[in-house]
């Protein structure tokens, strides 16, 4: 049984070597695709693979300004089955942790799932603010506990993938296949004793970078019904509070994760009767050798972003 990860980053410096370093004890194999950073993502990547860890780059040119995450994760997990002999691909974020007992434990459970789509659980956790360390797995100590519907993410068979059609969901939480003129979805079945940790804020200056950039793709990406898609209207609350002159606090930053992610709340601010934080520190925090030990800087990747874009615009406008 062969197991690949595949994942699309952007700007995750502080996270990135600890995503890789830990989801490879589980996984086989995994495709990456940076898709433009203007951090050190890129050169710890590069410095991973020099490293010798199971990991392939990949590149995609891309003319356009809008990024659709749906149709290059699809192709990533596409060239996962067709170079890279996968069993089972796991699309997976820069911010998501296999959260199992062993690399045994996990391949036992795809056996008793069969060979249809699978799904994990995708509970959220927030950073210790007690902690000075910025290792994120000394971070993830605290884990949501709610009532809130929970969320899934997928895991695609070769059996599955081997029909035509199919591809993979934005945010890898559901799997589509087109069926003549019908597009059938599905989350999978539930992978027991197997879940995706999930630490989409680690620090206000991450955060912060995260929002701004994320609301102004999606503008790109989805132009007047941005603000109508379920998967961006976080992204607009919070760059409007940003903008609005408003600072994130790691205490507000840990509030925006539990309500934006866990609660799944239209409001940003966490209602302390719908959760509770439980300890839950459940992976090894391995040395890091290649992640920067300074802050993000939110104003330099955000000019970094802007420039980049507006080279594409001034470039589509020459004549063929």
């Amino acid at each position: 049984m062969r197991l690949i990860g595949v994942s699309v980053v952007k700007n995750e410096a502080d996270i990135i070597e600890a995503m890789i370093r830990h989801n490879v004890r589980f996984l086989d194999h995994m495709l990456v695709l940076d898709h433009d950073s203007g951090d050190a993502t890129a050169s710890i990547l590069q410095s991973l693979v020099a490293e010798g860890v199971p990991l392939t780059l990949v590149n995609v040119a891309n003319q356009y300004s809008a990024f659709d995450q749906a149709e290059f994760t699809t192709a990533l997990a596409r060239r996962a089955f067709a170079t890279h002999a996968a069993d089972y691909v796991f699309p997976l974020d820069a911010d998501e942790f296999l959260k199992v007992a062993s690399r045994e434990a996990l391949r036992e459970a795809l056996e008793a799932a069969g060979p249809n789509v699978a799904c994990m659980r995708w509970p959220t956790y927030v950073p210790d603010l007690d902690e000075p360390s910025r290792h994120p797995l000394r971070l993830m100590r605290w884990r949501v506990e709610s009532e809130a519907a929970a969320l899934f993410k997928i895991v695609v068979p070769r059996q599955v993938a081997e029909a035509e059609g199919w591809s993979i969901a934005r945010g890898n939480h559901a799997f589509h296949r087109k069926m003549g003129n019908d597009v059938l979805w599905t989350t999978g079945n539930l992978l027991p004793d197997v879940e995706l940790a999930h630490f989409p804020m680690r620090m206000p200056e991450q955060a912060t970078t995260k929002m701004l950039i994320g609301w102004l793709s999606r503008r790109l990406s989805y132009g007047p019904s941005a603000g109508r898609t379920s998967n961006s209207w976080h992204f607009q609350e919070v760059f409007r509070r940003i903008v609005a002159g408003e600072t994130m606090t790691p205490l507000q930053m840990r509030d925006y994760a539990i309500a934006l992610y866990a609660l799944g709340s239209k409001s940003v601010e966490a209602d302390p009767a719908c959760f509770r934080l439980v300890e839950d520190a459940f992976a090894e925090a391995m040395p890091l050798r290649y992640t920067p030990a300074q802050s993000v800087d939110p104003l330099r990747l955000l000019a970094i972003w802007t420039s980049l874009q507006i080279d594409r615009f001034m470039q589509a406008q020459l004549p063929a």
